[in-house]
C-alpha cells in the first residue's frame, strides 16, 4: 500500500546540505560506543551520493567514527541496495553488517528470508546522551510497524513518510484552519471548483500505484486496515464482493466521472500533472510527503505547500499509510554490535533537526518538528492515528499483478464499479492459484 516503486527524490534540495550543523568540528558528542571489541561494520545504504539525505547520513556517520574510533565503510546503493543484498544472505559471506532501506522492504523482502537480526535489544537501549531508549522516542506505533507478525523487530526506522491532499495555502487560506473533514465537503469544495471553470485534482495517471491510492482510502475506511488486508490475501477473492468493497469501488467510479481531472491525464507522462499542480492549474494533488521537495522546482511565484488528511467516509477516518525509512541487520552480519551502536547514535535529536532541515523530511522522533512543507502532515502522523497493519509479503506482486491494471480502468472510466469488482474477484482468485 506504499506505492514507492516511482519515488525519485530530486537532488535540487541538495543546496539544503551547506546548512548541516552536525559536523565533525561541533563539541559535545556523546561517545557512543558500549564496549564492542570491533571497531569497523559496513553499509549499504538506500541512498545515492549527493541527496540530502545521503548527506546527512554521511555527516552522522563521520562524527560517529570521530567519536567512537569505529570505521564505517558505506556503499551508496541507491534503492536497489535491499535488492542487491538478498540474493547474498543465504551464504556465509554477507557483504553487509546494516543495511538501509524502507520498511516495505525490510518486513516483507528482508524478513521472509529468516536472516534478519532480531533488534528488540537496541530498542531497549538508550539513545547517546539522552536519558531516553530507541523505543521512547521512536514510538510504539513504529515499533509496531517494525514488527513482523510472529514477533520479530527486524527495523529500526529514523524517518517517515505519509500520504495527504496537498493545495496551495495562498489560494486557500480559508482551508488551513478549517479543511474539509468529510468527503462530502470535500466534494461540495471541488464542485465549486470546477463550476468556476477549473478541472482542480491533478492525477498522474501513468503510475499506478498513485491511481491506487483513492481505492485503498475508500475501502480502508469503510471495511477497517484489516478488512484490507483480508481482501488482498483472500485466494478466493471472494471477500472483494463484500459491499464494503463494492460501495468503496463505486466511491471511485463516481469521483472518476465527475470531470475533475484534467483532459488527458490517463496518458499524462510522470510527473506532468504533478507539475501543473504546483504551476497553479489544478487545485489538490493526493500524495506523499516527499510531494513539496519534487514539485518546488516548479512552483508559481508564492506557493504555499499546505495539506490536509483524507476525509471521512461516511463517518470514519481511514487511518493514515506510513512510509518508514530505516535499518536492519543481517543474521550473518560479521559486525553487528557497532552497527547497532550507530542506529541509536543517528537517533539523537541534532540528527534528526537534518532530517527535516536538510533532507526536508519528516523525522521519527515526535519532538522534532518537521520540515515546514510538510509540518501539517507530521501533527497528523504524531496523533498515532496510523495504520499499524502490515503489508501482506506478497503485496507488492499483488498490487502490479491485479489491484493496478483493474483500478487503471476504473479511475480511466473504462469500467464501472461491478466490473472492477468481479475483475478483482476473478484476477485474485488466478494470482493466488498460480502461487500455489
Amino acid at each position: 500500500m506504499r506505492g514507492l516503486s516511482r519515488r525519485r527524490f530530486l537532488g535540487g534540495a541538495a543546496a539544503g546540505a551547506a546548512s548541516l550543523v552536525v559536523t565533525s568540528g561541533c563539541g559535545g558528542d556523546e561517545s557512543p560506543t558500549s564496549g564492542s571489541e570491533s571497531k569497523e561494520f559496513t553499509l549499504w545504504s538506500f541512498w545515492s551520493e549527493g541527496e540530502p539525505n545521503q548527506k546527512v547520513l554521511a555527516a552522522a556517520i563521520d562524527n560517529f567514527s570521530r567519536a567512537s574510533g569505529v570505521k564505517v565503510t558505506v556503499q551508496w546503493k541507491g534503492r536497489t541496495a535491499m535488492q542487491s543484498l538478498l540474493p547474498s544472505l543465504n551464504t556465509r559471506n554477507v557483504p553487509a553488517d546494516l543495511i538501509e532501506a524502507n520498511g516495505s522492504q525490510l518486513t516483507t523482502m528482508f524478513a521472509p528470508t529468516g536472516e534478519a537480526l532480531d533488534l528488540s535489544d537496541v530498542y531497549e537501549a538508550e539513545v547517546p546522551g539522552e536519558a531516553r531508549t530507541v523505543a521512547e522516542v521512536v514510538g510504539e506505533a513504529y515499533k509496531q510497524i517494525s514488527t513482523t507478525p510472529d514477533g520479530l523487530v527486524v527495523m529500526v526506522p529514523y524517518q517517515v513518510s505519509t500520504y495527504a491532499w496537498f493545495y496551495d495555502g495562498a489560494a486557500f487560506p480559508e482551508l488551513t484552519d478549517s479543511p474539509p473533514k468529510t468527503w462530502e465537503e470535500f466534494i461540495a469544495l471541488l464542485d465549486e471548483r470546477k463550476a468556476r471553470g477549473r478541472r482542480p485534482v491533478a492525477q498522474d495517471g501513468s503510475v499506478p500505484g498513485y491511481n491506487a491510492y483513492y481505492i485503498q482510502h475508500f475501502a480502508r475506511a469503510l471495511a477497517g486496515d484489516e478488512g484490507w488486508a483480508e481482501a488482498v490475501t483472500d485466494t478466493t477473492g471472494k471477500t472483494w464482493r463484500e459491499p464494503e468493497f463494492v460501495k468503496a469501488a463505486e466511491y471511485v467510479e463516481r469521483f472518476a466521472k465527475a470531470g475533475y481531472f484534467p483532459d488527458g491525464f490517463n496518458a499524462s507522462r510522470f510527473p506532468a500533472m504533478q507539475q501543473k499542480w504546483a504551476a497553479g492549474e489544478c487545485d489538490f494533488l493526493f500524495g506523499g510527503t516527499w510531494l513539496p521537495r519534487e514539485t518546488q522546482p516548479y512552483a508559481k511565484e508564492g506557493f504555499e505547500y499546505r495539506s490536509f488528511p483524507f476525509p471521512s467516509i461516511e463517518g470514519r477516518q481511514p487511518t493514515l499509510n506510513v512510509a518508514t525509512y530505516g535499518f536492519g541487520i543481517p543474521k550473518k552480519a560479521r559486525n553487528p554490535e557497532p552497527a547497532k551502536e550507530f542506529i541509536r547514535y543517528f537517533l539523537q535529536k541534532k540528527f534528526q533537526d537534518q532530517i527535516s532541515t536538510v533532507a526536508k523530511e519528516m523525522p521519527v522522533r515526535t519532538d522534532v518538528p518537521a520540515a515546514p512543507v510538510v509540518a501539517e502532515a507530521k501533527r497528523s502522523l504524531d496523533s498515532g492515528a496510523v495504520n499499524r497493519v502490515p503489508s501482506p509479503p506478497a503485496y507488492s506482486e499483488f498490487s502490479t499483478k491485479v489491484l493496478c491494471p483493474a483500478n487503471d480502468k476504473l479511475l480511466f472510466g473504462e469500467i464501472d464499479a461491478a466490473t472492477f469488482i468481479e475483475q478483482m474477484v476473478r484476477e485474485s482468485e488466478r494470482f493466488w492459484s498460480a502461487r500455489g
